[in-house]
Order: structure tokens, then C-alpha cells, then sequence
């Protein structure tokens, strides 16, 4: 399928629409009326919260701030992770040292079924909560939220959410919990183990020098027989530079007598 770009606006006025559409698959691709319906069908809307806490909280007494946000009398939030579930639910603020009332449209469970609720600031501004137990008894069975997946919050090692890919010089500072590593990144990790090959001997020459362009003097060096028991021999082991290493031995190596293996 070809792509054209168009940079005209249509205009459709009011009688025409467009039809035969595919469904969406993408965040700039429009959506068909049937997956609109898929999504709100069966959900029950409430007003957004200001915030949401990030961990178990006193409903009695919630202190002046949530999750870093300074509370006003009837401000609503979302307490999504009490230890015990059964009290999690939409609240409404009534003070610091006060105890929260649950919201008059999510106070029966009947109106925690399904619920979806924004949030507006903190942590998870901008993200989309669905309560998901059903058929449950306000008080005694676990309220349960999670979030819609378009709207999850960012992961880190203590949010589940979604993942950020690190770029390589993140990986190199390792200082990031928020973002995940690739293969071809952790590969290439500047931290990550070095390691260098290579046969020596040619019958003549008792000194070798190595060039391993590995960039440190902080290496293991290894040198065995290629052939036989592959047993290890010992020589004189040096290291000019911090890419090559210099190896002496009392007498010539044969052709490809020995092997080096230079870990770092």
C-alpha cells in the first residue's frame, strides 16, 4: 500500500462521511465508530480525581499532601494501593487530620464496577484507571485498579507501567531505573565484560606483542597450548599500553604453537 501525504484540509460540510475505514491499529490513525463503542461500552465514567497515592495511606487521616500535592477541602483521589484492597476507591479530602469519605457516586460497589477515572496531577497525571473486581461487597472484597494500557504510567523498579528503551549512553552511566536495556545495548555496555583472541608463534621470534584494542590495562591474560592437552604455560606478561600487551618466552614458539585469550 502506498502512502500519499496531503496538506489540504477537507471539509465534508456536514453531509458526506468517510466510509469503509479499517480499524485503528496506531495513535494517529482515526478509529471507526464499532472500536469507540468496543471501548466505552459497559464502562462507567467517573469525574476525574486530582491525584492518586502511590502507596497505602490513613483514610482517617491522610495528612496535608498526597502524593506530593497539597489537598483542598473536596478535592477527590484515588487511593489504588491500600494494603488492604477492600479500601481502596474514589475519596474525597476533607482535611488532614480528618477521615476521607468515599465519593457519593463511587460509595456502593454497584458503582465501582467498571469504573474508569482520570488523574489529573502527581505521579500518574494524565493516566486512565479502571476498577476491574465485580460482583463484589463495599467494605469486605478487594477494589481493584488498574491502568488502561494507552494511559499506563512510565515503569520503573517500583511502578509497573510502561517501558522506556535506553539509549546507549544511558546504559554506559547506569544511573536511569526508569528506562530498560536491548540486547545490541547491553552488548555494547561500556561496563560490560572485554574479551580478545589470538594464535602466536611463527618459530623465530621469542617476543610477541598482542594488539587487543580493548582500551584497559586491567586484564586477565591466558596463554595455552593449541593443540594436545591445551594446557596453560606460563611466560613474561606485560602491558605497554592500555591496547596491547607484550608476551616473552625463553624460547621461539612454534607456528601457532599457543593461544591468548586476553579477558577484561
Amino acid at each position: 500500500m502506498t502512502t500519499r501525504s496531503v496538506l489540504v484540509n477537507f471539509d465534508f460540510e456536514g453531509v458526506s462521511r468517510l466510509l469503509n475505514l479499517p480499524d485503528a491499529s496506531s495513535d494517529q490513525e482515526p478509529a471507526t465508530l464499532a472500536q469507540v463503542k468496543s471501548f466505552v461500552e459497559g464502562l462507567a465514567w467517573k469525574d476525574s480525581v486530582r491525584v492518586k497515592t502511590q502507596g497505602n495511606i490513613n483514610l482517617a487521616a491522610p495528612g496535608p499532601t498526597i502524593d506530593g500535592i497539597t489537598m483542598a477541602i473536596g478535592d477527590r483521589y484515588l487511593p489504588g494501593s491500600q494494603t488492604a484492597a477492600s479500601q481502596n476507591g474514589i475519596y474525597i479530602w476533607t482535611g488532614a487530620a480528618t477521615p476521607s469519605t468515599r465519593a457519593l457516586d463511587a460509595s456502593t460497589f454497584a458503582e465501582l464496577e467498571a469504573a474508569v477515572v482520570t488523574v489529573e496531577e502527581g505521579t500518574d497525571a494524565g493516566t486512565i484507571w479502571r476498577q476491574t473486581q465485580v460482583n463484589g461487597v463495599l467494605g469486605t472484597n478487594d477494589v481493584l485498579w488498574e491502568a488502561l494500557p494507552f494511559s499506563a504510567p512510565l515503569a520503573s523498579t517500583s511502578t509497573p507501567g510502561r517501558i522506556q528503551i535506553a539509549v546507549q549512553l544511558e546504559v554506559d552511566l547506569g544511573n536511569d531505573n526508569s528506562k530498560a536495556i536491548t540486547a545490541a545495548t547491553l552488548k555494547n555496555w561500556a561496563g560490560g565484560p572485554k574479551r580478545f583472541g589470538a594464535l602466536i608463534g611463527d618459530a623465530s621470534a621469542t617476543q610477541w606483542t598482542v594488539t587487543h584494542n580493548l582500551n584497559t590495562r586491567d586484564l586477565n591474560i591466558k596463554v595455552y597450548r593449541n593443540s594436545g592437552n591445551y594446557d596453560e604455560v606460563e611466560c613474561g606478561k606485560r602491558a605497554p599500553t592500555v591496547n596491547a600487551v607484550t608476551l616473552t618466552f625463553t624460547r621461539p614458539p612454534l607456528s601457532n604453537e599457543f593461544a591468548v585469550v586476553l579477558n577484561g
